[in-house]
């Protein structure tokens, strides 16, 4: 089993103290996805029995927010898709004048390749 580092990951804590974190797309579906504190600032992501990532360069707040959940909300994206749309809305909103570009929300769960409950253990 290869361990592959993903340094400084984007995490959201929302007002109710939900946790989700933004990675990119693995292939597979996950089984029984496990985060785990490794040390203050790196978690180790058990995806599935054969695949497994560590979080590295990990906020102290955030490392404190996930040790009060048992659960955190992942969430897998399909980072060239958001390159593209990334590139197409800058160039909109160029062409416009600097007028707002329009965004489809179809665009935007395109983006989602899948999200999922990890249980966290610390």
């Amino acid at each position: 089993m290869e361990i592959n580092e993903l340094p400084s990951p984007q995490f959201i804590v929302n007002e109710a103290g939900m946790i989700s974190v933004f990675l990119p797309a693995f292939t597979g579906e996950p089984k029984k996805p496990v985060l785990s504190k490794k040390d203050d600032k790196t978690l180790h992501f058990q995806r599935s029995a054969d695949g497994d990532l560590l979080l590295t360069g990990i906020d102290e707040e955030i490392m404190a927010a996930l040790a009060q959940v048992k659960k955190i909300l992942i969430i897998e994206t399909n980072v060239m898709k958001s390159i593209d749309m990334i590139d197409k809305s800058l160039t909109s909103y160029l062409k416009q004048g600097g007028d707002k570009p329009e965004e489809g929300d179809q665009d935007i769960m395109d983006l989602v390749e899948r999200a999922y409950e990890a249980e966290v253990r610390f």
